[in-house]
Parts: C-alpha cells; sequence; structure tokens
C-alpha cells in the first residue's frame, strides 16, 4: 500500500520476540510477515553483555530472521548519542575489554575529559578508578551510562550493577547522568535515525510498560503494548495504554497492521 500511515516497526527483543531465549509463538512468522509487506525493521535491547552480531546470531537461531545492522543497543545508542553532541571533544571510556574496540572512533583522555562514559565492568569496578571518575565529574566532565539497573542475576545470586555505582557518582559528584538504553528517548531516536524516516512513520512494539512503552512516548513516537515477556494488565491500566494498542502477542502484528493501515 503507497498510502501507509507506518513504514518501519521498533521492536523489543527480550519479552517480545524471545522469553528465557526461547522465540515466542509466531515471532519469526510475523518478522517475515513485516519484511514482505515493505516494513523497515530495528531491533532494539538494552543489553551490554552481547553485541549486535551475537544478538542476531542468538534469534536467527530461534527462526527470527534479523540483520546485524537492524539491531540496535544501549550500547549502539551511546555511541549515536556521543556523536550528536560530543563531535570534536574528549572523553574517559570506562566499559569492559569487550567493548573497549566499539569507541575507537571516540576522541579519549585521561586528561581531563568532557565526558565519562560508564558501563558495566563488574569485578574491574575499585575505588581508585570510581574516585578518578569521581574527580572528573567535579571538574565538569558530564557522564553518560548506558543504564541504571541497580543489580541483577547471575549464577543464582544477586550482583550490584554498574547503575548502583551510576546512582552514587551523580549523588557525590552533584550531577545527573545521561542514560542511553530504554527507557531513555536516546535509543529509539537512534534507531528513527538509521532508519531515515519521522516520528509519525514510526511504530514501538514492545512488553514493558516503563521501559518500552514509556521510551517510545518520550520520542513522541506511538507505542503498541504485547501481553507476553513483563506485561500486566495492572501497569497497562496505571499508564492509560489504550485498549486498541495492546495485542495479546507479537503473532497479532502483522493483524493490527493490516487493520490500521486499511482504515487510512
Amino acid at each position: 500500500m503507497n498510502n501507509k500511515k507506518y513504514y518501519g516497526v521498533i521492536l523489543d527483543i527480550d519479552g517480545t520476540l524471545l522469553l528465557n531465549g526461547k522465540a515466542l509463538p509466531g515471532a519469526g512468522k510475523a518478522i517475515d510477515t513485516l519484511r514482505s509487506a515493505g516494513y523497515q525493521l530495528r531491533f532494539v535491547s538494552n543489553t551490554t553483555s552481547r553485541n549486535a552480531a551475537q544478538l542476531a546470531s542468538e534469534l536467527s537461531l530461534q527462526g527470527i530472521k534479523v540483520n546485524e545492522s537492524e539491531i540496535q543497543t544501549s550500547v549502539s545508542a551511546c555511541l549515536y548519542y556521543l556523536e550528536q553532541h560530543y563531535d570534536g571533544k574528549k572523553g574517559f571510556i570506562a566499559v569492559p575489554d569487550a567493548l573497549q574496540p566499539t569507541f575507537n572512533t571516540i576522541a579519549q583522555t585521561a586528561d581531563q575529559p568532557d565526558f565519562v562514559v560508564l558501563g558495566d565492568l563488574d569485578h574491574q569496578f575499585n575505588y581508585p578508578l570510581l574516585n578518578r571518575i569521581f574527580n572528573y565529574l567535579r571538574t565538569g566532565a558530564n557522564l553518560v551510562v548506558f543504564h541504571k539497573n541497580p543489580w541483577y542475576f547471575r549464577d543464582g545470586g544477586t550482583w550490584l550493577d554498574s547503575g548502583a555505582f551510576a546512582h552514587a557518582l551523580e549523588y557525590a559528584g552533584r550531577t545527573e547522568a545521561v542514560v542511553t538504553g530504554k527507557p531513555s528517548p536516546i535509543m529509539f531516536l537512534s534507531a528513527l535515525c538509521s532508519m531515515g524516516l519521522t516520528h509519525e512513520q514510526v511504530l514501538v512494539v514492545g512488553d514493558d510498560v516503563l521501559t518500552d512503552i514509556a521510551g517510545a512516548r518520550k520520542a513522541k513516537m506511538t507505542a503498541l503494548l504485547v501481553g507476553t515477556g513483563k506485561f500486566t494488565r495492572s501497569d497497562a491500566v496505571l499508564h492509560q495504554v489504550p485498549e486498541d494498542h495492546l495485542i495479546p502477542d507479537i503473532a497479532g502484528l502483522p493483524f493490527w497492521l493490516q487493520r490500521t493501515e486499511v482504515s487510512l
């Protein structure tokens, strides 16, 4: 159809397409149908432990055909943000060794940086590093983080996440960090920019009202909630998700889009 309302769809991964590492029913077929209908697709995730290539491989193994270039993470959103706001400036990049090559295009310094990127360092977090970053913030550097998750599950236990350290640095440094992952609109704007479409032409689909739906709204995009993953009816009601913007699962997305386009 030439007179379409939406030309692109941004899809959350965990809880929307996958659950516990397995494809949700109808996910692969839904994505194939959207491609056949000519929609541009982007897939978003807050993960920092897997890069775009790994996520694409994981999805493909589950029968969901995705190109690496279609995936946006909180890390790629961070690069988008730095390129938009810190062109010609230098930063201090505190991220795991595996992510360091990702930031090779960013000018870096350990002497009075303009900004600090703080990632999920796990056992690499230590007092000298945190104190160094604190003093960078005191002298004017801005803090950029992938997310603010305070803790996470691993090996049957709970572990401090980088968000706990980000909050401490915000408090001590009397600053507020820029978050590039969901629910920040930066993640969605990064995906939008890569599609070359307008806010009105892109639909965001996700299972989490607090990240996917809230982030889409902040980015001034239409959001569609799926009833899988983190979905709860109470959250949908509390955050005023309209009934006509709620579908049971991802398998119903092509039908929802078809009804929307036909009604134009």
